[in-house]
């Protein structure tokens, strides 16, 4: 009987490792980092940064160097975040855009609650990331890749990733202009739900604030 439970155990060790061995890579034509945590470099075993870094190595280079207070050159991801016909291109996009915003936003919070100097720096180049995925919403009808932009609202207003919770409600007025721009009842139903819910944080933090 030993034996036995022994040739069953290695039988399903070597089942084990075949199948992850030959689980499928995660689909990148979607938004990757819903439910990633309090980070964006990664969610599971999809390493999104990782992937992401050599299609857009310089727009990286600048974004996760925090001596660099320069501009981005956002002119390539919108390019492909808003290029036809959809492909891989424009969720890479999205999905580069979406790491560099919440780094960007952390850092401004990190810099206002250590009362430094480059608050306003920092969350004018997170609001100017911010336009891309809202520029392009308005621009492509593609039913898929409109739900990934949304889920890319949705994370941005959870207050999940580090440092989003306190700017959740700056998202408000940028999602409800979407509504006027969406037919799908379906996606049109989404956007009130998001926009319900900022307002109800934006009421929350205002109460708070009061003496």
């Amino acid at each position: 009987m030993r034996f036995v439970a022994l040739a069953l155990g290695a039988a399903l060790v070597a089942l084990f490792a075949a199948a992850c061995a030959h689980s499928p890579a995660p689909d990148p034509m979607r938004y990757r980092l819903a439910h990633s945590g309090t980070h964006w470099d990664r969610v599971g075993d999809d390493p999104v940064l990782q992937d992401l870094q050599p299609r857009y190595p310089a727009f990286f280079a600048l974004i996760l160097d925090p001596e660099r207070t320069e501009e981005p050159d956002l002119r390539p991801l919108r390019r492909d975040l808003e290029a036809r016909p959809v492909d891989r291109r424009n969720y890479d996009a999205l999905n580069a855009v979406a790491i560099a915003y919440f780094e960007i936003n952390y850092r401004a919070e990190a810099s206002r609650e250590a009362a430094g100097m480059g608050f306003l720096g920092q969350s004018f180049r997170s609001a100017k990331l911010l336009a891309v995925p809202w520029r392009a919403y308005m621009e492509i009808e593609d039913p898929n890749l409109r739900s990934a932009v949304l889920a890319f609202f949705e994370d941005a207003a959870s207050g999940e990733k580090l440092g989003s919770e306190r700017t959740a409600p700056r998202l408000l007025r940028v999602v409800g202009s979407l509504e006027s721009r969406e037919a799908d009842p379906a996606r049109k139903a989404r956007i009130r739900r998001l926009v319900a819910e900022l307002l109800a944080q934006s009421a929350a933090a205002e109460a708070s604030a009061l003496p």
